[in-house]
């Protein structure tokens, strides 16, 4: 199977425990916590409104330009604070912050996963359209 990142960590090399090579992007959502979305929601905000204020004291284009400026730049940063919120919880997935809970968390709903996936394939080969 091709990996898209091949040189992450494994249990020995990790400060804490280290609960899953690569997870689903829904499982690095399911387990964040309240400051990762504080995070999420201060670059996703914090950046257009520093701007809007900046621009506001010290404007370097016409005052028309800045709502379609604000049109691009909130979706930017709302996916931006997306990624450096998701790379928080991926980190604690991998074992380099602190991760008891969501440890916890993983091994409560191990039983779970496991009757999920009985039976089914992996990926896309699972499905028996090939």
């Amino acid at each position: 199977m091709v990996r898209w990142v091949d040189n992450l960590p494994d249990d020995d090399h990790v400060p804490y425990k280290f609960i899953e090579r690569e997870p689903h992007v829904k499982d690095v959502v399911r387990y964040m916590r309240s400051s990762d979305y504080l995070q999420w929601a201060g670059v996703a905000f914090g950046f257009p409104i520093a701007h809007w204020t900046w621009e506001r004291y010290s404007p370097s284009f016409h005052p028309k330009v800045m709502p379609r400026v604000m049109a691009v730049q909130i979706p930017f940063f709302m996916f931006a604070g997306f990624l450096y919120a998701s790379g928080s919880s991926l980190r604690r997935f991998w074992g380099w912050t602190e991760n008891a809970a969501e440890y916890k968390r993983w091994q409560e709903e191990a039983p779970l996963r496991e009757a999920r996936d009985k039976g089914k394939g992996v990926g896309w080969a699972a499905t028996g359209d090939w």
